[in-house]
Protein backbone atom coordinates (compact mmCIF):
# COMPACT_ATOMS: atom_id res chain seq x y z
CA UNK A 1 0.00 0.00 0.00
CA UNK A 2 1.63 3.59 -1.04
CA UNK A 3 1.14 6.37 1.56
CA UNK A 4 -1.50 8.77 1.64
CA UNK A 5 -0.26 12.01 -0.03
CA UNK A 6 -1.52 14.87 1.23
CA UNK A 7 0.00 18.83 1.76
CA UNK A 8 1.88 18.90 4.70
CA UNK A 9 1.57 21.58 7.44
CA UNK A 10 4.80 21.74 8.51
CA UNK A 11 7.71 18.94 7.97
CA UNK A 12 11.59 19.02 8.88
CA UNK A 13 14.15 19.00 6.19
CA UNK A 14 17.18 17.36 7.51
CA UNK A 15 20.57 18.35 5.28
CA UNK A 16 22.64 15.06 5.38
CA UNK A 17 25.83 13.75 3.30
CA UNK A 18 24.19 10.35 2.44
CA UNK A 19 20.20 10.26 1.64
CA UNK A 20 20.25 6.86 1.02
CA UNK A 21 22.05 5.59 4.28
CA UNK A 22 19.87 7.79 6.45
CA UNK A 23 16.87 6.79 4.60
CA UNK A 24 17.65 3.29 5.53
CA UNK A 25 18.62 3.54 8.79
CA UNK A 26 15.28 5.90 9.51
CA UNK A 27 13.21 2.83 7.67
CA UNK A 28 14.86 -0.19 9.21
CA UNK A 29 15.17 1.34 12.85
CA UNK A 30 12.82 3.62 13.15
CA UNK A 31 10.40 2.22 10.86
CA UNK A 32 9.41 4.94 8.84
CA UNK A 33 8.14 4.96 5.28
CA UNK A 34 9.18 6.03 2.19
CA UNK A 35 6.89 8.30 0.52
CA UNK A 36 9.04 9.87 -2.04
CA UNK A 37 12.45 9.79 -3.39
CA UNK A 38 14.71 10.34 -5.93
CA UNK A 39 18.41 8.12 -5.02
CA UNK A 40 21.40 10.18 -3.75
CA UNK A 41 19.34 13.59 -3.59
CA UNK A 42 16.22 13.35 -1.61
CA UNK A 43 14.09 11.36 0.38
CA UNK A 44 10.50 12.13 1.71
CA UNK A 45 9.83 9.74 4.84
CA UNK A 46 6.84 9.23 6.91
CA UNK A 47 6.39 7.72 10.58
CA UNK A 48 2.68 8.58 11.02
CA UNK A 49 0.18 11.01 9.30
CA UNK A 50 2.25 14.50 9.74
CA UNK A 51 4.78 12.65 10.98
CA UNK A 52 7.01 13.91 7.94
CA UNK A 53 10.78 14.35 6.87
CA UNK A 54 12.37 15.45 3.86
CA UNK A 55 16.01 14.52 3.72
CA UNK A 56 18.03 16.73 1.63
CA UNK A 57 21.66 15.90 0.19
CA UNK A 58 23.41 19.04 1.39
CA UNK A 59 26.17 19.69 4.42
CA UNK A 60 24.96 19.83 7.86
CA UNK A 61 26.20 22.18 10.27
CA UNK A 62 28.05 20.92 13.15
CA UNK A 63 26.86 20.01 15.46
CA UNK A 64 23.66 18.70 13.40
CA UNK A 65 20.27 20.39 14.69
CA UNK A 66 21.91 21.73 17.72
CA UNK A 67 19.55 22.59 19.90
CA UNK A 68 16.68 21.33 18.85
CA UNK A 69 15.20 17.44 19.42
CA UNK A 70 12.53 16.48 16.95
CA UNK A 71 9.58 15.30 19.04
CA UNK A 72 7.10 12.32 17.74
CA UNK A 73 4.32 10.45 19.33
CA UNK A 74 5.44 7.32 18.93
CA UNK A 75 2.78 4.09 18.29
CA UNK A 76 4.98 1.43 19.64
CA UNK A 77 6.59 0.84 22.72
CA UNK A 78 9.13 2.86 22.99
CA UNK A 79 11.41 -0.19 25.11
CA UNK A 80 11.64 -1.81 22.10
CA UNK A 81 12.57 1.04 20.04
CA UNK A 82 15.76 1.60 21.85
CA UNK A 83 16.09 -2.06 21.37
CA UNK A 84 16.49 -1.30 17.65
CA UNK A 85 18.72 1.56 18.02
CA UNK A 86 21.30 0.07 20.15
CA UNK A 87 20.91 -3.13 17.97
CA UNK A 88 21.91 -0.98 15.01
CA UNK A 89 24.80 0.98 16.76
CA UNK A 90 22.57 3.80 17.23
CA UNK A 91 23.34 6.43 19.92
CA UNK A 92 20.54 6.65 22.80
CA UNK A 93 20.52 10.00 24.65
CA UNK A 94 18.20 9.68 27.13
CA UNK A 95 15.72 6.73 28.50
CA UNK A 96 13.60 4.84 28.34
CA UNK A 97 12.12 7.09 30.82
CA UNK A 98 9.09 8.05 32.92
CA UNK A 99 7.98 11.64 32.84
CA UNK A 100 5.76 13.54 35.37
CA UNK A 101 3.12 14.98 32.37
CA UNK A 102 2.16 11.08 31.36
CA UNK A 103 4.70 10.23 29.14
CA UNK A 104 7.61 7.50 28.25
CA UNK A 105 10.29 8.92 26.39
CA UNK A 106 13.41 7.69 24.45
CA UNK A 107 15.92 9.96 22.98
CA UNK A 108 18.21 9.05 20.43
CA UNK A 109 20.44 10.93 17.84
CA UNK A 110 20.58 9.25 14.56
CA UNK A 111 23.33 8.51 12.09
CA UNK A 112 23.80 12.43 11.37
CA UNK A 113 23.78 13.88 15.04
CA UNK A 114 20.18 15.00 15.14
CA UNK A 115 17.98 14.24 18.07
CA UNK A 116 14.96 12.66 17.90
CA UNK A 117 12.09 12.05 20.66
CA UNK A 118 9.45 9.38 21.03
CA UNK A 119 7.08 8.99 23.04
CA UNK A 120 4.09 7.64 24.29
CA UNK A 121 0.72 7.75 27.00
CA UNK A 122 1.90 5.82 29.96
CA UNK A 123 -1.76 5.83 31.27
CA UNK A 124 -5.23 6.63 30.06
CA UNK A 125 -5.94 9.23 32.25
CA UNK A 126 -5.79 13.33 32.43
CA UNK A 127 -2.66 15.32 32.97
CA UNK A 128 -4.08 16.24 35.83
CA UNK A 129 -4.51 12.76 37.20
CA UNK A 130 -1.08 11.88 36.99
CA UNK A 131 0.90 14.71 38.06
CA UNK A 132 1.53 15.19 41.40
CA UNK A 133 2.27 18.31 44.48
CA UNK A 134 3.25 21.88 43.69
CA UNK A 135 2.77 20.28 39.49
CA UNK A 136 -0.57 19.57 39.67
CA UNK A 137 -1.76 22.99 42.14
CA UNK A 138 -0.09 24.94 39.48
CA UNK A 139 -1.85 23.18 36.41
CA UNK A 140 -5.46 23.86 38.39
CA UNK A 141 -4.50 26.98 39.17
CA UNK A 142 -3.48 28.20 35.47
CA UNK A 143 -6.73 26.50 34.12
CA UNK A 144 -9.41 28.27 37.06
CA UNK A 145 -7.19 31.56 36.06
CA UNK A 146 -7.78 30.63 32.31
CA UNK A 147 -11.53 30.36 32.68
CA UNK A 148 -11.72 33.30 34.61
CA UNK A 149 -10.41 35.62 31.97
CA UNK A 150 -12.70 33.73 29.22
CA UNK A 151 -15.87 34.35 31.54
Amino acid sequence: MSPQTYVMPMFVRLAVANVDATRDWYHQVLGFESVFEIPHTVAHMRGRRYQDLLIVKGEAQKPSGQGVTLSFDWKHSVDDLEARVRAAGGKVIDGPVDRPWNARELVVEDLNGYRLSFSHQIAHKALAEVLSGEHRRKLIAFRISKKSRLE
